[in-house]
């Protein structure tokens, strides 16, 4: 009975310890133009708990591999806008778009 027990308390543990390790790949929109953009946003994007940065010139979205336990989807967004480029929820702040190369100043949305 205590085997049982000790087994069933590792594998429950095993259970939550994968479950808060969870690798999420989602798409999000990142306003840029040129290859300049693309080398930015993914170099941008190589940190701790992103294991894939992948951004798309024409279509504009940045397919993101992730570790939730490691990095919030919020604060990839925050990294992106950090560098000049807008997201559906982080716009950048004037001085960081103002920053960007001039060939990389896209069209902002209002």
């Amino acid at each position: 009975m205590k085997k049982i027990l000790l087994l069933l308390s590792i594998f429950v543990s095993l259970q939550l310890s994968a479950q808060t390790k969870k690798t999420i790949d989602t798409k999000i929109f990142v306003n840029g133009i040129c290859g300049m953009c693309e080398d930015r946003i993914e170099n941008v994007l190589d940190v701790k708990g992103i294991k894939l940065a992948n951004w798309d010139e024409d279509s504009k979205m940045c397919r993101i591999v992730y570790r939730q336990d490691l990095i919030s989807e919020e604060k990839i967004h925050q990294i992106l806008a950090d560098a000049g480029h807008d997201t559906k929820k982080v716009k950048a702040t004037k001085e960081a778009y103002e920053n960007l190369h001039h060939c990389c100043h896209y069209k902002r949305e209002n």
